[in-house]
């Protein structure tokens, strides 16, 4: 049980400080002193390690925490944990599995258009990449506060 709890707590740390960095500190400063295009060449190959940090954190802390906390001997905080680590998961591999590819393709198409000085092309396709943003930064910040949820409870739990 203590190896379960330490793989539990470490995990979500790692994930959590990673989420907290990249979201707050990392794509901040990069997008303030990059180029846009190397901007988001850099975040692209960023991104892929970013969702997987998130894929298997994710999958650890919902395995770790069900041997942890049996479901028939649930209480309610238990039920707002887990609900909170489940969000988390389920809103990155959206961000990672649908909306980020769908980012990242728009970012080319309209690199693209620029290159061919194709106004029309480029004005449509920063309008869709915005759109796509946008989701993709609101599915970002379910993660960040399901984490703080999650790390409000954990620590009334560690400290009553």
């Amino acid at each position: 049980m203590a190896i379960l709890r330490f793989v539990n707590f470490f995990t979500f740390i790692f994930w959590y400080g990673t989420l907290l960095y990249f979201t707050f500190i990392q794509a901040p400063v990069l997008f303030k002193s990059l180029p846009r295009e190397l901007f988001g060449q850099v975040q692209s190959y960023l991104f892929p390690a970013y969702y997987w940090i998130a894929y298997i954190c994710g999958t650890l802390l919902v395995v770790t925490y069900h041997l942890l906390h049996p479901l028939k001997d649930y209480l309610p905080q238990d039920c707002v944990k887990i609900t909170a680590l489940c969000l988390m998961l389920l809103f990155s591999l959206g961000q990672g599995l649908w909306i980020g590819p769908k980012v990242a393709e728009l970012r080319i198409e309209r690199q693209t258009a620029e290159a061919a000085k194709d106004q029309l092309k480029v004005d449509e396709l920063s309008k869709e990449f915005g759109k796509a943003h946008g989701i993709s930064s609101l599915f970002n910040l379910v993660v960040v506060i399901a984490g703080t949820v999650y790390l409000v409870y954990l620590f009334r739990e560690i400290n009553p």
